[in-house]
């Protein structure tokens, strides 16, 4: 009896995981990339019942080319979904920080549909120097 009230709870978990629409369950793309001079990016596309989270950052040794001020420029496929400047961190690294869907910073209602191989381009002051393309988090 115990086995059987068991497996048909199992069985009713399992059903009601399955019919939840896509939305409603979390999912986490991740891409980063490496680049001469020591710079890096990654990339981070959250789905969350709370809503949809994205995140990129960019990040440069110090006295190489990038300096504070300058304006990274963000894309999603090849739309521009934000900028920021380029700040220096206490360690002396050049960082750029992009977080929309939190902060009080929205994703725009244009922000193009992300899936596993959306690419992610990096452009400091218009010109293309990382980009990478989400792959599912493991």
């Amino acid at each position: 009896m115990l086995k059987t009230l068991l497996a048909a709870g199992s069985l009713a978990v399992l059903s009601v995981s399955l019919a939840l629409p896509a939305h409603a369950r979390d999912e986490r793309l991740e891409c980063e990339a490496e680049g001469a001079g020591d710079i890096s990016m990654d990339a981070r596309f959250e789905t969350r019942d709370s809503g949809d989270r994205f995140s990129t950052e960019f990040e440069a040794a110090p006295r190489g080319a990038f300096k504070a001020g300058q304006q990274m420029t963000v894309l999603v496929k090849k739309t521009n979904v934000g900028s920021v400047d380029l700040k220096k961190a206490r360690d002396g690294d050049i960082v750029g920080d992009l977080n929309l869907g939190r902060d009080g910073n929205p994703i725009p209602k244009d922000f193009p549909k992300v899936r596993k191989d959306t690419k992610i381009t990096v452009q400091v002051d218009g010109k293309t120097v990382l980009a990478c393309k989400l792959k599912f988090d493991d």
